[in-house]
Order: structure tokens, then C-alpha cells, then sequence
């Protein structure tokens, strides 16, 4: 299941601070690293964001989810064990999946690209499918169609960047899912994945990766994380 949250960054950055003691000390140090307040709220919303999934859809209260890394530094569960998530962040917009199985999630801003980003890594025809779009805006929604595809591909197999992201190819066809094949002979990528993407809103694309696809986004306002903050004035330094 998806969860997402838009978040408004002229309110959360007066009161986002409240929010840090319910935030691992791992994240917390990762955020001090940020310079851009707009990094710092969406990483804490993100944390959050995935335990509130977790815990809706597990029954784990958000104080026994644990954190760990896992091959290629994915991001995984410790407790509990037997679900997976992922997470992705871009602009105003937090979102999760979560499942029993596998998941990659991934949403991009759509914005202005470098022209040599396509040629750098996607293949032949995904290069194709950009080149006979409409005019410009089309053409940007095309390559972050294809861009969040690769992504949420990579994150849901745990390889990451680890991969080289012409060596398979996204295919898009009217009225069906999007789908990739691989640019290698004999190796099927579509018998277990199920691919979905989202046009949030105007300027965004979400793509999911799962063995089962998601119907819906399940939308959270940020006020629930705030109901039961304890006022402080000795917040942690971020």
C-alpha cells in the first residue's frame, strides 16, 4: 500500500523541531548534514511517513519499528522483520510503500533536463519514445515517466545505482501498465514485478514497483504527527 504526504514548507519549517525526539538517532545525524531546511523536513517527515505505514499496516506500534541497512545499503526493516519499504522524496511530496513482499518506490519533480541525461542512460527505444513527444512539457513528462520507472525498478531489486540503467528498458503501451523488459537475452524481469505510475499532482510522477499493484494512495496530513508532541524549547540541534 501507498501513503503519501504534501508537505507545505512556509508551516512545517516554524514548528517541524517538535518533531525530533520521535526521530532515530541515525536519521538525526544524517539531517545535520543537510544545508537546505526544505532536506531537513522532508527527511524527518520521511522517517515518520514510514513508521505511520508501518504501523497501520503491520499492527507494530511506531515505538517498536527498528531501522537497518541491508545489502547495497538499502534501507530495510529489523523489527519488524518481515515487512519491506521504501521510501522516495522530491519537492513538496513524501511517499511510502509498504508490503509483505519487495517494494521501490520513487517520485520526481517534474522539471527541466539536461539534454544529454537520455543519451547517458536509456536505451535506443526509451530514447525513441522521447524523441516523438508532442512538444516540450510532454517530453519532460516522458523522461521522469522513464526516470522513475528505472528507479523504483532498481530500489524494489535492491541494486541501486548498481545496475546500469540501459541495461533494461521501460515499455509503455495505451491503456496498460507500464512495463521493462531487459536488454539481456533470456532474462524475463516482468514474471514477479508489477509496475504502476501516478500523476500525483501537475509536476510530479510516481512509479511503484510491487509483486501486486496498489489501487490507491492512502493521503496523511502532517498535523497527525504533531497531536501528542510534547512542547520543548530543548529540541535536538539539527
Amino acid at each position: 500500500m501507498i501513503w503519501a504526504i504534501k508537505l507545505d514548507f512556509n508551516i512545517e519549517v516554524l514548528r517541524y523541531k517538535k518533531l525530533l525526539p520521535r526521530i532515530s538517532k541515525e536519521r538525526l545525524f544524517r539531517i545535520k548534514k543537510y544545508r537546505k531546511q526544505e532536506d531537513k523536513i522532508s527527511s524527518v517527515f520521511a522517517e515518520l511517513l514510514v513508521r505511520y505505514a508501518v504501523n497501520q499496516f503491520s499492527g507494530y506500534s511506531k515505538q517498536e519499528i527498528k531501522f537497518c541497512t541491508g545489502i547495497n545499503g538499502k534501507p530495510q526493516l529489523m523489527t519488524p522483520d518481515n515487512i519491506h519499504f521504501n521510501l522516495s522524496h522530491s519537492g513538496s511530496w513524501v511517499v511510502c510503500v509498504v508490503d509483505n513482499e519487495p517494494v521501490g518506490i520513487d517520485i520526481e519533480k517534474i522539471q527541466e533536463i539536461e539534454s544529454d541525461v537520455a543519451q547517458q542512460f536509456f536505451t535506443q527505444k526509451e530514447c525513441g519514445f522521447l524523441k516523438f513527444s508532442k512538444n516540450s512539457l510532454e517530453r519532460k513528462k516522458r523522461f521522469f515517466k522513464i526516470w522513475t520507472m528505472k528507479e523504483c525498478f532498481l530500489k524494489a531489486i535492491g541494486e541501486g545505482l548498481s545496475r546500469d540503467l540501459s541495461s533494461f528498458s521501460v515499455e509503455f503501451n495505451q491503456n496498460r501498465y507500464p512495463k521493462i523488459s531487459s536488454t539481456s537475452e533470456g532474462e524475463d524481469l516482468n514474471c514477479i514485478w508489477k509496475f504502476k505510475q501516478y500523476e500525483i499532482d501537475d509536476d510530479y510522477i510516481l512509479s511503484v514497483a510491487e509483486t501486486r499493484r496498489t489501487e490507491k494512495i492512502q493521503m496523511v496530513e502532517s498535523q497527525i504527527f504533531y497531536d501528542g508532541a510534547v512542547p520543548s524549547t530543548n529540541y535536538p540541534e539539527v
